[in-house]
């Protein structure tokens, strides 16, 4: 089952207090076909010193560093570049897997050649070593791409949803590569490439017993809220649409309702009430400019702004 390879990519940016972890998390894995591709941001930190230590020892390491900071989005891009890996696993530097997720993937792709992303399931992790459970699944099924669409967008009313978060997904980079998925250059990045990735897919498949945690803490991107979070929101569907036809429009206005109230909430719950107002109009604002108001309301959405 090890003779293929999964690539494993790590965007860092100033990590030093949590890539130990996520690091051990892939290095002590079951599945031992891994290749680490830590990519550095141009973090000013000491997460070299740390990393540095880890590349005397383990040679399937591989470190890169950006010249200049590019973001999480192109820094994944240019791992994938550099990807050898017949599989691709994107995970945050702050965030870690189980050790048996790699291997209990391998053998679901196994299990059937139809199936070109497994997911496992997800637990919110926070500081002072509380965790909670997000997404958590009761069985192990093989899905149509129309059901995983239907999951994520939550067309379908169902007992449990899919997530775009990304450490929580092992892509065949055929399907990547064949159909040009990579990272939109916004904050985003993950809702787009999660739905081009369904939507591309033959089968989507679940695996129960293996978690992501995802790891929230003060410094995390969903505690800040700034006008980008509403600026690359717009930019980031507009450019998803161009990708929609006429039997995916449902999906596509249903993800972006669902993430649109998503957003709508992080605003309130990290902006005082002046912010909040002025974001309010802009969100309106660029709802009318980037948005076909006419499709949208034909799904008879409703969303409290």
């Amino acid at each position: 089952m090890e003779d293929k390879k999964v690539s494993v990519i790590v965007p860092l940016y100033n990590g030093e207090k949590y890539v130990v972890r996520c690091i051990e998390s892939v290095l002590n894995q079951s599945y031992k076909n891994i290749e680490l591709i830590i990519i550095d941001d141009n973090s000013n930190d000491y997460s070299y010193k740390i990393i540095q230590e880890y590349l005397y020892t383990f040679k399937c390491i591989n470190y890169l560093k950006n010249d200049t900071r590019i973001g999480p989005a192109e820094t994944r891009n240019r791992g994938l570049k550099y990807a050898k890996g017949e599989y691709v696993l994107f995970l945050d530097c702050d965030d870690w897997i189980d050790l048996n997720c790699i291997e209990n993937a391998i053998e679901k792709f196994e299990s059937n050649p139809e199936i070109d992303i497994v997911l496992w399931e997800i637990k919110t992790a926070y500081e002072y070593a509380k965790v909670s459970s997000r997404y958590e699944y009761i069985y192990n099924n093989v899905l149509t791409n129309n059901m995983a669409l239907s999951l994520l967008s939550h067309t379908f009313e169902n007992e449990f949803f899919l997530s775009p978060l990304l450490g929580c997904k092992l892509f065949k980079k055929s399907l990547l590569d064949i159909n040009n998925i990579i990272f939109p250059d916004t904050i985003y990045e993950d809702d787009m490439f999660s739905f081009l990735s369904f939507l591309y897919a033959n089968k989507v498949a679940l695996i129960t017993g293996c978690c992501l945690y995802y790891y929230q803490h003060s410094e995390s991107l969903t505690h800040h809220f700034t006008e980008k979070h509403i600026t690359d929101f717009f930019k980031t569907f507009s450019r998803l649409y161009n990708y929609i036809d006429d039997k995916t429009k449902e999906y596509f206005y249903r993800y972006l309702n669902k993430s649109l109230q998503s957003m709508i909430d992080c605003l309130y719950n990290n902006s005082d009430l002046e912010t909040v107002k002025k974001f309010k109009t802009l969100i309106f604002c660029l709802f009318y400019e980037n948005i076909n108001i006419e499709e949208y309301y034909s799904y008879s959405f409703t969303i409290t702004i």
